[in-house]
């Protein structure tokens, strides 16, 4: 099966019949993909990090306070928590998609193997799934579950635990 769209690295991917080594240079645009999710990997590390950071020192400033302000701390530190834990997603997100590229995957959907849109790819490099099949629920997406340490938390603040208090 040949299909090419244009010349264009960031015109979407591009299926050849050539061989392995000219296909993968040509395959999704290549350099380009690549560049361009080098650079969003870079800046979500840069984030991760630095969320990171400020997450250990507001847990620092609070513990060094004493009990009376950890109160206090504990709404902030719920939300580095959670910004830092997203920002850690999208980054494995970013690493999945580098990965797919090297594999010649990427710009493919993992749904219908048909291929993505350029337009789509530039907006969300990391995306998994075309248009089409993005809409479309998903058995995963449906048995999703948190971690166990997640499910752990969220059952010692049942609603049982909170009717006790």
């Amino acid at each position: 099966m040949q299909t090419e769209t244009s010349d264009n690295p960031l015109a979407g991917p591009v299926r050849s019949s050539a061989g392995p080594a000219e296909g993968m240079a040509r395959r999704a645009g290549g350099p380009r993909w690549r560049a361009l999710l080098e650079a969003r990997w870079r800046a979500r590390l840069q984030e991760v990090t630095e969320l990171a950071l400020a997450y250990h020192d507001a847990a620092a400033t609070a513990v060094g306070r004493g009990t009376g302000s950890g109160h206090e701390a504990r709404p902030r530190l719920r939300t580095l928590l959670r910004q830092t834990v997203a920002s850690r997603r999208a980054l494995a997100d970013t690493e999945e998609a580098l990965a797919r590229l090297s594999a010649g995957n990427y710009g493919w959907c993992e749904s219908c193997a048909g291929a993505i849109s350029a337009q789509r790819l530039v907006i969300t490099p990391e995306t998994r799934y075309c248009a089409r099949c993005a809409q479309e629920p998903r058995a995963e997406a449906l048995t999703h579950r948190a971690p166990a340490a997640y499910g752990d938390r969220l059952a010692a603040r049942s609603p049982r635990r909170e009717q006790a208090r």
